[in-house]
């Protein structure tokens, strides 16, 4: 967990390094010479497919699991393990529908990720996006919060997989504790268990990351909790080394601005850690 932290701390500072106003050539070799403080060795490690990313160590650091547009007839993310050791990588998601956010759990075999391939329509959709790219046709790159998104679990002993929430809305971006006992992840069910007003209506069809919000269960899919109650994009949670903490990245209402915030696991003590004016 202690690697997977780092790399959490270097996409946070790389963040905050991309965020200022675009550079002019005169400028990029400052800029080049800024990022080697940062980073240094940097080796690409994936080569397969349209795109990969979101990759995240195993807690012995031998392991990565990540997301790749790879599979033939899927033009959506599947999630893989690449073994660092021997470079053999292979799916463990079911291939089919789309999958996000991969994550391994400390102590066991099983790797938690998100994914909608229980969604009958998910092959059709699949058919209509390969259509769609195939016809030269652009669109501008937005992430697709997708209500059918739901948690599972990938056993690598038993290749069996679990379903772990069951709440119409996406369900994603989960990480677990350093013991493996809890996951938080991103949700957006509020969105669709309850009556909404006209205007939330309006805003569910302009950007449905209004309503994420951050919970917390136990590992099993128990004790799901909601942890925040505010307007505006909150996600990307992850656990504090000691487990004692929740970090995530809160946007505010018009999705402009975006800042790092702490919480205590029963959503208690929400800190505010930085205050950039940017995203």
């Amino acid at each position: 967990m202690a690697m997977r932290c780092r790399i959490v701390a270097v996409l946070i500072i790389t963040g905050c390094v991309l965020s200022v106003p675009a550079t002019t050539r005169s400028d990029q070799a400052t800029t080049a010479y800024n990022e080697a403080d940062f980073l240094g060795r940097v080796r690409r490690l994936t080569f397969e497919g349209a795109r990969a990313g979101e990759g995240y160590f195993s807690p012995g650091g031998n392991q990565l699991v990540f997301q790749s547009e790879r599979e033939p007839g899927n033009p959506f993310y599947q999630i893989y393990m690449l073994d660092l050791e021997t470079g053999d990588s292979r799916r463990i998601s079911p291939g089919h529908g789309k999958t996000t956010c991969g994550f391994f759990q400390p102590g066991t075999s099983k790797i938690q990720f998100s994914s909608t391939h229980h969604d009958p329509q998910s092959e059709q959709l699949q058919t209509e996006e390969i259509s769609f790219r195939e016809s030269g046709q652009e669109r501008r790159y937005a992430w697709d919060y997708d209500p059918e998104m739901e948690i599972y679990t990938f056993d690598q002993e038993t290749t069996e997989f679990s379903r772990l929430t069951r709440a119409f809305g996406y369900d994603a971006e989960g990480s677990y504790s350093p013991d493996g006992n809890w996951i938080t992840f991103t949700s957006m069910r509020d969105a669709y268990n309850r009556e909404l007003s006209e205007d939330e209506r309006k805003q569910l069809e302009v950007d449905p990351s209004y309503f994420a919000e951050i919970y917390i269960m136990k590992s099993d899919g128990s004790q799901q909790q909601r942890l925040t109650e505010v307007n505006g994009y909150d996600g990307g949670p992850f656990f504090s080394p000691d487990g004692t903490k929740i970090v995530w990245r809160r946007f505010d209402e018009q999705g402009l601005l975006a800042d790092v915030w702490t919480m205590n696991l029963d959503g208690t003590d929400q800190r505010q850690i930085t205050d950039f004016g940017s995203m």
